[in-house]
């Protein structure tokens, strides 16, 4: 995509050159001269490429670190035979009187 963003930039004036002696529909013309724009095809790459880093640290695997934590954490929770034991219920409220 940069290969053609830079192709579009460094042809801009030929590729409007084009599009203004052959096309005859002024809507048209309009939308094709605004797909050549250099802003918004800027915009259009910095939004793939944030939505690419984003993805990308998504997709990241953890580290040593953060799977032992994780792993620990499970242990740690219900489920597990090194869970630390539930406390017992009390059949009898020594509270009442």
């Amino acid at each position: 995509m940069l290969d053609e963003l830079d192709a579009t930039t460094t042809h801009f004036g030929a590729l409007a050159e084009l599009i203004e002696t052959h096309e005859d529909d002024p809507r048209r013309k309009a939308a094709m001269l605004k797909a050549i724009e250099l802003p918004g095809r800027a915009n259009v790459i910095k939004a793939l490429a944030t939505a690419f880093k984003a993805w990308s640290e998504a997709k990241a695997p953890d580290g040593k670190k953060a799977q032992r934590q994780a792993a620990a954490q499970e242990a740690a929770t219900g489920g597990s035979k090194f869970a630390p034991p539930v406390a017992p219920k009390l059949a009898v409220d020594n509270t009442r009187r």
